[in-house]
């Protein structure tokens, strides 16, 4: 009986996938790693994304504020073991609200600012300053 070493098997990245058929080869690919490269991002787009979030939310901090106060209420009463319904639909309802103003200045924007470039530059920066509300996103 033939025992084969661990060290005598080929190692996944030094196949060469070209005696694949194309879609097991495509497949291989995604799977080890070999994806294609995103574009870069367009930083001017961004920048404007940037202002024109900080701008929202100089004007409408309330909505900011209450989202957040009602989101960590909701959390803090859950981790002292005393879950309110009603503390999280509030909190629910809050970003909800802020969810819906941000859509429609992400529409505006992704039509002055060129299609899909537009709302991805906007995705980006709305999760990159806003990481924990929960906002609009990919």
């Amino acid at each position: 009986m033939y025992l084969m070493s661990e060290g005598s098997l080929p190692l996944l990245g030094t196949l060469r996938l070209r005696s694949f058929p194309g879609v097991a080869r495509r497949a291989l690919g995604r799977i080890f790693g070999r994806r294609k490269k995103k574009p870069a991002p367009d930083l001017a787009l961004i920048s404007r994304a940037s202002s024109t979030i900080g701008e929202y939310a100089r004007e409408h901090a309330t909505l900011f504020e209450r989202a957040q106060r009602l989101r960590e209420k909701a959390d803090r009463l859950e981790r002292a073991g005393i879950p309110s319904e009603t503390a999280a639909n509030r909190a629910e309802r809050a970003r909800m609200d802020l969810a819906t103003g941000l859509l429609a200045l992400r529409a505006s924007f992704a039509s002055s600012a060129g299609g899909s470039a537009g709302e991805q530059a906007f995705d980006r920066e709305v999760e990159r300053l806003y990481p924990t509300l929960g906002v609009p996103g990919n």
